[in-house]
């Protein structure tokens, strides 16, 4: 058995848990049904390592223990090769001596002495001074500015030390129940804090014994104390404290179908299941009903998947309001376009392609293509469930074509009411003057800040470059081209 236990949340868990449980890690605090499904022992034993949900559910969060939470991070990544990745370039709360090169605006910008990073330290300082800072948020690429602090914090397995807080008690969101808060309130005003820590409880706290408690409280303002000793001598560079690991893996379509299929190896799943999951709380209902029917007859998980795929599409077509949601590999954050209505739904072998029209109403200039938008002008946006591109094909109000915006992105995920995909950045677009593609420089940025992976922004590159010889053969035809027809064109050209 490794020596790392990891506690697993979310939608994603029973999928994470068997690929850990199987590599030899310890799950720790897991739930009944986690427990159930992988014949696990209940046990107390704090985390190292917490994966859980982003917001947005399209992926995972890993935090914990630095090297620990590096070998999941590693694990995971390996075994299910996700399409998005983002690790802190700098441990998340890691404590570094750094030099003071510019002051303004009262803030003072700091030389961490680690591959060129620079932070922002609210505080002014004098130019030329060292201090030692917290990483007090995560450095995620491709960012280059770090966000510091002096509120310094240090953690054990149940108690997170906060500097400059002396005396202050915080709590985990995650610890809830007034009775414990004021126990570990109590336990904490008990306990003879050396130096000037607040103490934050982590969730952790909500397992331990007290005298767990109190001797991870101990221990840990004995080590934070003996880190403060060493900041005069540190050098400029020289991490004092690690910090946590804080990595994220972004699921596209395919890779929750990978998460399916491993789920189904403790649990009769559904195909679909982290996808319906991830996008609609409304579905989340029908899944487990579905999934629960499968446990007396798993032999029909085939039939049942289908038939909830084809319902869903049924009510997709009863939507008359269709929210765009699209996710930038660059900010992993939600972007909602313009909604719009279906026009089209045509459903072949599971696959949905779909038509939608946006209408806008102010005034603008289409991206890349320098041409004037104007209130009434229209989108008919193709989809299609099975394919890595979208087609934008824009018109005026009366029906003249403007031309087309081409994006590369993961197949998308449709359920009733919206449709989301990510966004690899690297487009192509046409009108009857040109053909080209646009934003490769973003796409080589995504490699260089290890987002994605070489061969995955290769393949999408190719993508770009044959659907962008397809529209220069036929941009005369260019308001008829389908997404079937750029397929085709794909599928000749490899």
């Amino acid at each position: 058995m490794n020596t790392v236990n990891v506690r697993v949340r979310g939608i994603y868990a029973t999928a994470i848990s068997r690929i850990l449980y199987d590599k030899g890690f310890s799950i720790s605090n897991a739930s009944r049904k986690i427990r159930e499904r992988l014949n696990l022992k209940e046990t107390s034993t704090p985390p190292d390592v917490t994966i859980k949900d982003l917001e947005h559910r399209q992926g995972v969060l890993i935090i914990g223990s630095y090297e620990k939470g590096k070998t999941i991070y590693n694990v995971l990544r390996e075994t299910i090769r996700p399409s998005i990745m983002y690790v802190s370039k700098l441990p998340f709360h890691g404590i570094v001596k750094g030099e003071v090169v510019e002051v303004k605006d009262n803030v003072s910008i700091v030389d961490l002495g680690i591959n060129g990073i620079k932070g922002i330290l609210d505080e002014q300082l004098n130019v030329g001074e060292e201090v030692v800072v917290d990483v007090s948020k995560p450095l995620l690429p491709p960012n280059n500015v770090a966000t510091l602090s002096r509120n310094y914090m240090v953690h054990g397995k149940y108690v997170a030390l906060v500097y400059g807080r002396s005396g202050k008690v915080f709590f985990s969101k995650h610890i809830t129940d007034f009775k414990l808060k004021r126990n570990l309130k109590t336990l904490a005003s008990l306990m003879k804090i050396e130096g000037n820590w607040g103490i934050k409880w982590r969730s952790a706290a909500t397992i331990g014994k007290i005298d767990e408690l109190m001797l991870d409280l101990q221990n840990t303002v004995k080590y934070a104390n003996e880190l403060v000793s060493k900041f005069d001598k540190a050098k400029k560079g020289e991490l004092i404290y690690t910090g946590q690991f804080f990595g994220i893996l972004v699921f596209s379509s395919k890779d929750k179908e990978k998460l399916d299929e491993i789920r189904s190896k403790v649990y009769p799943t559904v195909k679909g299941h982290h996808k319906y999951k991830s996008l609609s709380d409304e579905l989340t209902e029908i899944v487990d009903y579905t999934e629960y029917m499968l446990l007396s007859k798993p032999e029909i998980a085939n039939d049942l998947s289908k038939t909830l795929l084809h319902y869903i599409y049924e009510k997709l077509k009863e939507k008359t309001h269709i929210e765009i949601e699209h996710i930038s590999i660059f900010e992993n954050e939600i972007k909602k376009l313009a909604p719009g209505q279906i026009v089209k739904l045509t459903v072949e072998n599971d696959e949905a392609q779909i038509i939608v029209k946006r209408i806008f109403k102010s005034k603008g200039i289409y991206d890349g293509l320098a041409v004037e938008k104007e209130p009434g002008d229209y989108d008919l946006m193709e989809v299609s469930t099975k394919h890595p591109l979208i087609i934008h094909k824009y018109f005026s109000k009366n029906g003249t074509f403007k031309g087309i915006y081409l994006n590369i992105n993961a197949p998308p995920e449709v359920v009733p009411g919206k449709i989301r995909y990510i966004d690899y950045e690297v487009d192509v677009i046409a009108s009857r003057d040109e053909v080209r593609i646009v934003d490769v420089e973003k796409l080589e940025k995504t490699v260089e800040e290890g987002i994605l992976e070489p061969d995955e922004a290769k393949e999408k590159l190719d993508i770009a470059e044959k659907t962008s010889k397809f529209l220069k053969g036929n941009i005369e035809n260019l308001e008829k081209i389908s997404i079937k027809d750029l397929e085709q064109a794909l599928h000749k050209e490899s």
